[in-house]
């Protein structure tokens, strides 16, 4: 059965059969056959149609974490888990996500096939440089682990690849360390854009920067 699905823009609407596979086996069973006509999607916040089909497979209920070192703050989870969660259950033990976009409802899938970055792009790259390893479910129904080492090709054309390498199982993540929960904010007003672009460059050094 077909139902309207958009994006975070809400435009193009489309009518596309969804499917939410219940776990990795699933998701491996339903792609059977119909791998190339079908479109990843996460939690739906990208704009325009990227996250859009006529088939589209939802990771929604791949949402478990497999594994957690306390002392390193790496992470492995499954794809559908979403960054909100990751910030719920680790932020209390002193962990924080290395680089979030502007909206924590994003699914890790997601956040690796957008490749999305923060406020510290200048300082901590995007979401991608931060992500060890992956497991990737390919169009001819093999799973390959990658990172930046191991078949690091597929690694990084899946890194901002929009989904077209394949559907992301799961990933490792490298979180970082905090004392606090609470930011320390400098505010600056400018008169022009100038003056925004001259306060960049003396602040380059600050964790997070951002200009409204």
């Amino acid at each position: 059965m077909k139902t309207e699905l958009f994006s975070w823009g809400r435009y193009p609407r489309v009518e596309a059969e969804n499917f939410t596979p219940k776990n990795e086996f699933d998701t491996e069973k339903l792609l059977r056959g119909m791998s190339n006509e079908v479109t990843p999607r996460g939690l739906a916040r990208s704009y325009g149609d990227s996250a859009l089909g006529d088939i589209t497979l939802s990771t929604n209920s791949l949402d478990r974490f497999i594994s957690f070192d306390s002392k390193t703050g790496i992470v492995r989870c499954e794809s559908g888990v979403s960054l909100d969660e990751i910030l719920k259950v680790f932020v209390p033990r002193g962990w924080f996500l290395p680089v979030t976009p502007g909206t924590r409802f994003v699914s890790v899938g997601g956040a690796i096939a957008c490749d999305v970055h923060g406020k510290n792009h200048h300082v901590e790259g995007t979401f991608c440089d931060h992500v060890l390893e992956m497991k990737i479910l390919l169009g001819d129904g093999s799973k390959v682990v990658s990172s930046p080492s191991q078949k690091s090709e597929l690694f990084h054309a899946t890194c901002g690849g929009m989904g077209l390498t394949g559907v992301i199982l799961d990933a490792t993540i490298k979180l970082k360390p905090i004392t606090s929960s609470l930011i320390e904010e400098t505010t600056y007003k400018c008169a022009n854009l100038d003056e925004v672009i001259t306060r960049f460059e003396e602040t380059k050094d600050f964790t997070y920067s951002v200009a409204w």
